[in-house]
């Protein structure tokens, strides 16, 4: 089915052209119903029917990070930079 107003094709979910958000006319969702009845097609999620993947919340199969690896790193940098410091000051 094709769009009266702009003549792109018609989605297969929904009553609203993707392209120009005309309405489709009573026939088109008349016979795009027919068609969902006839190869027995289920409703989606909006979620699935624009392609988001799904969300997973789950946190305790996410490895944890190792903090005190972190802290360590960032602790020698900032020594590092005393020592030159103090080291560029006395010449």
């Amino acid at each position: 089915m094709y769009c009266k107003k702009c003549g792109s094709p018609l989605p297969n979910e929904g009553y609203i052209c993707k392209f120009c958000g005309a309405m489709m006319g009573e026939e088109q969702i008349q016979k795009q119903k027919e068609i969902i009845k006839e190869h027995k097609y289920e409703p989606r999620l909006k979620t699935e029917m624009y392609g988001q993947a799904k969300i997973n919340y789950k946190t305790e199969d996410t490895p944890k990070e190792n903090k005190f690896l972190g802290i360590a790193i960032i602790v020698g940098i900032i020594i590092f930079l005393i020592i030159l410091a103090i080291l560029l000051n006395i010449n």
